[in-house]
């Protein structure tokens, strides 16, 4: 096995090596992935996540260690390129990427402050870029973006997740679990996250007593903390 680098905006991980089959996660430029074969137009691969799939070799180049980050969604004459593409001086250069619009890779921001940059993002089941998210998709955007790996499914996330005692002791940037959903802390009973409901990201006051608020108060499981500089 070895290392190759996304090289389109976004490539989708399909659970076969054709295009019918289902979308099981994305990847965006710059990530890295490990290639495990080839099989016609597909590669096979490992995500850093864990996931396993096919990418469409057209979307796969050379790896390189990236620098930088896009800190926003970029709609470049060239590219669209997604926030948190990883991108390097050359990419820099070709693209005409703006300054404002790069951070270091080391770079931290609150994902919960982030999160609310992305309402009206379009929903998309396997999505895990700014073109359209799933909800563990969303979160897991955020926290890589902060070089913290969570897996890629609510479910995994949940139980990786370090528990916590309920509402009333959550904290900004803690992860609440419905059954089959996730939703990101944002404080005062409101949590952000991207939900096929509404179609895309948006917030919801779990306190309102709309009829979707009590409907997920009904199906919470868990409210989980991701500690710093954890991995899968």
């Amino acid at each position: 096995m070895y290392y190759a680098t996304i090289i389109s905006p976004v490539a989708d991980v399909r659970s076969e090596p054709r295009f019918e089959s289902e979308r099981e996660s994305q990847l965006i430029f710059g990530e890295s992935v490990k290639i495990t074969g080839y099989y016609n137009d597909y590669a096979g691969v490992i995500c850093n996540d864990g996931v396993h799939g096919f990418i469409k070799k057209t979307q796969l180049g050379e790896y390189k260690v990236k620098r930088y980050k896009t800190s926003r969604h970029l709609m470049l004459k060239k590219i669209k390129m997604p926030f948190s593409a990883y991108i390097d001086d050359d990419d820099i250069s070709n693209y005409n990427i703006p300054e404002d619009s790069i951070e270091p890779v080391n770079k931290k921001r609150e994902p919960f402050e982030m999160a609310m940059d992305f309402l009206t993002v379009p929903y998309l089941w396997g999505g895990t870029s700014s073109f359209g998210f799933d909800c563990s998709g969303f979160t897991q955007r955020l926290f890589r973006y902060n070089n913290i790996e969570i897996p890629r499914n609510s479910e995994q996330q949940r139980e990786f997740s370090a528990m916590v005692n309920g509402l009333d002791e959550a904290r900004p940037n803690d992860l609440v679990f419905f059954k089959g959903h996730v939703g990101l802390y944002i404080g005062d009973m409101k949590i952000v996250h991207a939900n096929g409901h509404y179609g895309g990201v948006t917030v919801t006051d779990l306190s309102d007593g709309s009829e979707y608020s009590r409907y997920l108060i009904s199906i919470m499981l868990k409210i989980g903390r991701i500690k710093a500089n954890v991995r899968v």
